[in-house]
């Protein structure tokens, strides 16, 4: 019978050494969660500066193309090709509607 009881005992302190690692790993995980929400929030913010920086730089080597800047004449005529076969496929779409 002492056995059974000292077994019992001894499954109730693992239990509560369970309990207690449980709570430390709920409180580790509710941390990390905090610190994704973080950093995915970062990153989003980073994200759109960088989307925001390439438009700009996009912007930039137009600006550089159509005032005659030599390295960008071939962007312009890049831009300028896309540009006239989008007009082209928009013409051609209201000609067969």
């Amino acid at each position: 019978m002492e056995e059974i009881i000292q077994g019992i005992n001894e499954l109730e302190h693992k239990l509560l050494e369970l309990r207690k690692e449980n709570e430390v790993l709920k409180k580790k995980n509710e941390y990390l969660e905090n610190s994704l929400f973080k950093n995915e929030d970062k990153f989003i913010q980073k994200e759109k500066q960088y989307i925001e920086l390439e438009e700009q730089n996009r912007r930039l080597k137009v600006i550089n193309a159509i005032s005659g800047s030599g390295e960008y004449k071939k962007l312009m005529k890049l831009q300028m090709n896309r540009l006239i076969k989008e007009i082209d496929a928009c013409i051609s779409e209201l000609q067969n509607s």
